[in-house]
């Protein structure tokens, strides 16, 4: 059987607001007792009402990009 996850706080829109960026939404869910999903859920519906909620900037790094980079630093060299 499922367990129905709590209803979301202003304190906790307040935290994923504060903390989105440097936090993944597991960390968040974790941290608060409610699941990833209602972090997304809470995320989405600023967006939507104009808030501007910053993506999470270089969280994963393109292995293209890294690898074509590192040919070029050592022709470079």
């Amino acid at each position: 059987m499922r367990k129905r996850s709590r209803t979301v706080t202003l304190e906790d829109v307040r935290f994923v607001y504060e903390n989105y960026a440097q936090m993944s939404a597991t960390q968040i869910a974790e941290q608060l007792g409610i699941s990833k999903f209602q972090v997304n859920k809470i995320v989405n519906e600023l967006r939507k009402r104009g808030v501007e909620v910053p993506k999470k900037a270089g969280k994963k790094i393109n292995v293209y990009d890294a690898f074509v980079e590192e040919l070029r630093k050592k022709q470079g060299s």
